[in-house]
């Protein structure tokens, strides 16, 4: 059984990686959230973006998570951590890569086309925040929430 410190720990890396599903679904179906917020128009496919090679490696790293760590809460496994690791430690350089190609002057990468390149900046709020760095920061929360729990494991093996 998750301690009440687990429940909490495993529900935010859930709830983290479904939003981080979720808003990519969104951006990729219907574009810009805030844009479409303010045009007062929230569901329309004609403002959609096509993903790059780079945000589809990132879904695929992403999109486990939810399962994964759903079926680590049903199962109250308390090693489901060990299966996020591998998702999460290939997210984070692939996403602050594809983050710099966007932000640094960086020739484009092989894996980009010219139709849909990689550094194109679809998204830019604040001028720094971009669907690459919110993909990042979602895999660095869920790296701190997963060491978190590992660490109440650990402390919990030793009492």
């Amino acid at each position: 059984m998750f301690t009440p410190q687990q429940k909490r720990l495993s529900y935010s890396i859930f709830t983290l990686a479904l939003l981080g599903m979720l808003g990519s679904l969104y951006f990729s179906n219907f574009g810009d959230p805030i844009k479409n917020l303010m045009d007062g128009v929230l569901f329309d496919s004609a403002r959609a973006f096509e993903p790059c090679h780079f945000c589809w490696w990132a879904r695929i790293l992403m999109y486990p998570m939810v399962v994964i760590s759903m079926v680590g809460i049903w199962k109250q496994d308390k090693n489901f951590t060990s299966y996020l690791l591998p998702l999460i430690v290939l997210g984070m350089p692939l996403t602050l890569y594809h983050y710099a190609l966007q932000m640094l002057p960086i020739e484009s990468s092989a894996m980009c086309t010219l139709a849909n390149p990689c550094n194109a900046l679809q998204v830019a709020y604040f001028d720094f925040i971009t669907i690459p760095f919110l993909a990042f920061t979602a895999f660095c929360i869920i790296m701190t929430l997963t060491m978190a729990f590992r660490q109440s494991i650990a402390r919990e093996r030793k009492v």
